[in-house]
């Protein structure tokens, strides 16, 4: 089980604005792990922009 790993931002191609943030093995195979696959999120950066929030929708 692990609670953190390192993870990646990842850009398809040079002009998109869209990003992917990988999620490491470890993290998403943790039972605890709150996300199905395809399941819909919602994304917010928090209060001082250091982070971003991943929540259900």
């Amino acid at each position: 089980m692990a609670r953190e790993g390192k993870g990646k931002v990842i850009q398809i191609s040079k002009g998109a604005r869209t990003r992917y943030v990988s999620i490491p093995a470890d993290v998403a195979g943790d039972d605890r792990f709150p996300f199905e696959t395809g399941e819909e999120v919602t994304v917010s950066i928090d209060e001082d922009g250091s982070r971003i929030v991943i929540s259900k929708k």
